[in-house]
């Protein structure tokens, strides 16, 4: 057997470990076991070479889990977010509180990097910047949303099908004292979006590269013409944590750039531009 082949076997037996590991957790809340097997996982994730990637991909033992392992990591993330969310609103110091966020930094860096693909794209209206913006699937700790208002000082709303998801996030937002955002109970498949400049789908809404073309198609129609789609993506062995998008699939718009991340920021970024 070859390096190579010895090492991809490695990889997918060492994420195939961590997938059943976590699938025998009674729970899925943060604590040093969850959080050391998610950890884990995503540093198994993160560094396999790319090379790696369709070969640990259509192993059958992990083949076979991809729908497992997705689910597990959206149902890990949103409690997650949600215990971090009461522990920044019951805290005396919310600010110092969302700062001891272990993740805080790579929403704050892959946000920054959205800010910049969204105001800088070739065609992106030549760098104007958005006066409004909806992020959709915001979540109970809308670091995004939060971020998106501060870094382009514009309103923006954060919406989530989840009410849970809503109310935890209008706490946050007001006890971190983050001015311009609001925060409303939708559902990203049934939503009216025409009154924003920008809007920003989340890697967790559409839990397959299926259900997500069919949410990107009802938000084209949703969307005026000339307004910006930014959606969360991922590429190689990181759509087994995050389900791809489809770029074949976005009618309705023209894909203006596609950022891929090579650090330990998991998500790739498309931008594009609603037509018509």
């Amino acid at each position: 057997m070859t390096t190579e082949l010895t090492d991809t076997a490695v990889t997918a037996d060492r994420i195939v470990h961590l997938i059943d590991q976590l699938a025998t957790l009674p729970h899925l809340r943060p604590d040093p076991r969850t959080n050391a097997l998610f950890g884990d996982l995503v540093q198994a994730v993160l560094a396999a070479p790319d090379r790696q990637a369709d070969a640990v991909l259509t192993h059958p033992e992990v083949s076979s889990r991809r729908a497992a392992v997705r689910e597990l990591s959206a149902r890990g993330e949103t409690a997650l977010e949600h215990a971090w969310a009461e522990r920044i609103c019951s805290a005396p110091d919310p600010r110092a509180a969302l700062a001891a966020f272990p993740y805080l930094d790579n929403y704050d860096r892959l946000t920054a990097l959205e800010v910049h693909v969204l105001t800088h794209s070739s065609g992106a209206r030549s760098g104007r910047t958005p006066t409004s913006v909806a992020v959709l699937g915001c979540g109970p700790l809308p670091l995004s949303t939060l971020g998106y208002a501060d870094a382009l000082g514009c309103p923006v709303v954060g919406l989530d099908r989840d009410p849970a998801a809503v109310a935890l996030a209008r706490r946050v937002a007001a006890r971190v004292g983050t001015a311009g955002v609001r925060f409303e109970q939708a559902d990203a498949a049934n939503v009216a979006l025409a009154g924003y400049d920008a809007v920003v789908l989340a890697a967790l809404v559409g839990e397959t590269p299926s259900a997500k073309a069919a949410i990107l198609d009802r938000i084209a129609g949703a969307m005026r013409p000339g307004a910006m789609l930014l959606a969360r993506s991922a590429r190689g062995l990181r759509t087994l944590l995050y389900p791809p998008v489809d770029l074949s699939a976005m009618t309705g718009f023209e894909v203006l750039e596609v950022v891929h991340p090579t650090d330990d920021v998991i998500n790739s970024v498309v931008v594009a531009r609603r037509l018509g």
